[in-house]
């Protein structure tokens, strides 16, 4: 899976979310989790190639949105 079709996919999520008591829940968190997980694994994967070179800031750019990413959800 490339960079593209990683941007492509986080394009078409939308957070819904559901009240819960005084705050709120975001409605299939499991699904978008295992999307984040996935990514996370194959923009690590990118940066131990050997032909990253010219996709290397990109790549850096991608993993540092995908850590934000999970810091927020978690």
């Amino acid at each position: 899976m490339g960079l593209n079709e990683m941007e492509g996919i986080w394009q078409g999520i939308n957070f819904s979310l559901m009240p819960y008591k005084s705050t709120f829940l975001i409605k299939n968190y499991d699904d978008i989790q295992q999307i984040l997980d996935e990514h996370i694994v194959n923009t690590q994967s990118m940066q131990f190639s050997p032909f990253k070179k010219p996709f290397e800031e990109r790549i850096i750019v991608w993993n540092n949105k995908l850590k934000i990413m999970s810091d927020v959800l978690e």
